[in-house]
């Protein structure tokens, strides 16, 4: 049985997200979504009348759903919760290097982008930051770090995350990723002290 085919809608968001994670959001341009869609110009009008900056936060609010999954399905699958936090780090390297270095975080690379330009993709990407943050902090929690550190700790690991994965993808190598990882266990079992 064949599976349904993507609405135009949903194939407009998913190549946005992909087209920001791989060049941001100034230079990924409506006529080039719609071409990476396989949708008509007159779908992006009907679906996203607001324009580009309706469906970016639609890709932007997709894209941080896919890392918000990506960060609880690494943390739950943990061998130790010493190893929970590298594990994402490592996770992350492997999705870059799948992607050849191409396929980056698109709610950072939107983000910088945002900041005095669009107020409401600048709001998008911090709700995607806190939500990550939350999701690292409740999985701090559930492992037995102190109430009090969760948040600092949850912040500093996507401080790291987020850095390491630029870095990496600039350099095409894992090593900044690597090294992430080994700074990750130190803090979790400082942490779990």
């Amino acid at each position: 049985m064949k599976r349904p085919q993507p609405s135009a809608r949903d194939r407009l968001v998913t190549s946005t997200v992909t087209l920001l994670s791989r060049q941001g959001y100034e230079a990924t341009g409506v006529k080039q979504i719609t071409v990476e869609a396989s949708a008509p110009m007159g779908s992006f009008y009907f679906h996203f009348p607001g324009g580009k900056e309706e469906l970016a936060l639609a890709a932007l609010r997709q894209g941080a759903d896919g890392v918000d999954m990506l960060l609880r399905e690494t943390l739950s699958a943990a061998t130790s919760p010493e190893e929970s936090l590298a594990d994402c780090a490592l996770a992350l390297a492997d999705v870059l290097k799948r992607s050849d270095w191409l396929d980056g975080c698109p709610v950072a690379a939107t983000a910088l982008e945002s900041i005095g330009r669009s107020p409401t993709l600048r709001e998008a990407a911090a709700d995607a930051f806190e939500r990550w943050v939350t999701t690292i902090g409740d999985h701090l929690r559930t492992i037995g770090v102190a109430d009090r550190q969760t948040r600092p700790l949850a912040t500093t690991a996507l401080a790291l995350l987020e850095g390491a994965e630029m870095i990496a993808r600039v350099r095409a190598d894992p090593e900044p990723l690597h090294d992430a990882a080994a700074s990750l266990r130190v803090l979790a079992r400082d942490a779990l002290r």
